[in-house]
């Protein structure tokens, strides 16, 4: 497959620039972090690409896991696939982790109840 033919789900540049704007810092202030002009930064990430070892930099100056993040999107990217070829829905999937976490819930909530009456019982 040719890799410039191959789309990633998710903008990792925005994903920079929002992580900078939540914080209130500029791209100015991550340029000098990692010790590179500032109009270099600005047009790294107006690029469509971005070598790792800059973004190894940017996730040290920023102390943020990019690429925890591309690999969390792509274990749920490989789950649907592997979903679809199952011939499950990503809806029946939620749908089913949903109610996984509701029973999990009741049950936390049932145990705690049981132990707040143990503990009466012994008291």
């Amino acid at each position: 497959m040719n890799p410039k033919s191959e789309k990633i789900p998710f903008s990792i540049h925005r994903m920079i620039r929002q992580n900078l704007s939540k914080r209130n810092l500029t791209v100015s202030w991550l340029a000098r972090k990692i010790n590179i002009r500032p109009i270099s930064l600005h047009q790294q990430l107006d690029r469509s690409t971005l070598q790792v070892n800059r973004l190894w930099s940017i996730c040290q100056a920023l102390e943020l896991n990019i690429f925890q993040e591309i690999a969390n999107r792509l274990e749920r990217e490989n789950q649907s696939q592997k979903a679809v070829e199952k011939g499950m829905e990503l809806s029946q999937i939620d749908a089913e982790v949903d109610g996984l976490k509701k029973r999990i819930e009741l049950l936390e909530n049932e145990n705690k109840t049981l132990k707040e009456v143990i503990s009466l019982l012994k008291g």
